[in-house]
């Protein structure tokens, strides 16, 4: 195997698929890259075998083969190399290294063969449908952060994905707060609702690899046990979870009696300022809303305190609420537009967060008692 190829070009197809190798793994191989040169084109392999991603493109080829090396090694040599340099990259079969030329430098990296690695075999797609880039990253920013992290139940690990005719839903949550973004679009349309798990890391790599700012259709593919996606010259997979995800719209409050209209950024520098002084463990905070005004305070087992009021457009009785600061202050940062809406029922009930300019989306934060 001998190809000559852009020091660029490598750094990001590297770039595209290193994200799916686990730093620390008990099987060596996984912590390799796949490097596969046939047909005048070079393709890029890594995954941890929960996802797996490919990059490739057409580049000068001296001789076909296919070998695994250090993805992380590679990257780093890879990137350390001049800009704008060419690299050869060789196969040494008698020593089983992989030469790597660029300039005047020579690096030798370790190899495990080919046939080592654990490809994905070819998947049943079923279901297809196709969403802008832009459109499909804002779901999954919208709301892969109230994702719970290595939580028994582990459906709660991932965030949901709903596709029926005309409408993507995407959810998660943690069991104290919900994120959820809809994307309502006539084009969309499936043979039968199709509500799948995508894994914690799954969903964080491919908002990752989604660009905010592109418009270009990605082409979104479902199995039983998979979703794949293709984007330019990246190929994403992930397995999915297989389990039954909370019923999400019951957690909506359908109804709320209260409804305060904040300044957002006003809102936010106000429960940062608050708090500092909360609970490290708890990260309580006191809401309460008198007439016009609301007053956010915060304490901690030092006997510590914080106080700070705000002008708001509430008049009736005295109502007071306790909320983890954290929860509130990450919805708030993942709204758009200068206001938001913050809607309650009562003191034991969900608050829903939403935002005129930020169409679709609604963050639920549970209560907690102080």
């Amino acid at each position: 195997m001998k190809f000559t190829v852009a020091r660029d070009i490598l750094v990001e197809l590297l770039a595209n698929v290193v994200g799916a190798v686990e730093k620390k793994h008990t099987t060596k191989v996984l912590e390799n890259v796949l490097l596969d040169v046939s047909g005048g084109r070079l393709r890029l392999v890594a995954t941890d075998l929960e996802i797996e991603l490919s990059s490739g493109i057409e580049i000068q080829v001296d001789t076909e083969g296919a070998i695994t090396a250090p993805a992380r090694k590679l990257l780093d040599i890879t990137k350390a190399l001049p800009a704008d340099s060419s690299i050869t990259v060789e196969l040494d079969q008698e020593n089983a290294r992989l030469l790597i030329r660029g300039g005047r430098s020579r690096f030798e990296l370790a190899t495990l063969p080919a046939e080592d690695f654990p490809e994905l075999d070819e998947i049943p797609l079923n279901t297809s449908l196709t969403l802008k880039e832009s459109e499909f990253k804002r779901l999954l920013d919208k709301t892969s952060f109230c994702m719970a992290n290595q939580d028994v139940r582990y459906y709660l690990n991932g965030l949901l994905l709903d596709i029926t005719n005309g409408q993507v839903n995407t959810v998660s949550t943690d069991g104290h707060r919900l994120a959820l973004c809809e994307l309502n679009d006539e084009a969309i349309a499936v043979a039968e609702r199709a509500s799948i798990i995508v894994p914690r890391k799954g969903a964080l790599e491919l908002s990752r690899l989604l660009e905010s700012s592109s418009d270009v259709p990605v082409t979104i593919q479902l199995s039983n046990n998979h979703i794949r996606v293709e984007k330019d010259n990246i190929r994403f997979t992930s397995k999915l979870i297989d389990g039954k995800y909370p019923d999400y719209q019951a957690a909506v409050p359908s109804a709320t009696t209260i409804t305060i209209q904040l300044d957002r950024m006003v809102f936010r520098d106000t429960l940062a300022r608050v708090a500092i002084l909360s609970n490290e463990k708890f990260r309580g905070i006191r809401l309460r809303l008198s007439d016009g005004t609301m007053t956010l305070m915060s304490n901690n087992p030092e006997q510590e305190s914080a106080e700070e009021e705000m002008d708001i457009n509430y008049s009736g009785d005295v109502f007071e609420i306790g909320f983890n600061v954290s929860y509130v202050l990450e919805a708030v940062n993942h709204m758009e537009g200068e206001t938001i809406d913050f809607n309650f029922t009562s003191s034991a009930a969900s608050a829903l967060l939403t935002s005129n300019d930020d169409a679709g989306v609604r963050y639920i934060v549970m209560p907690v008692r102080l």
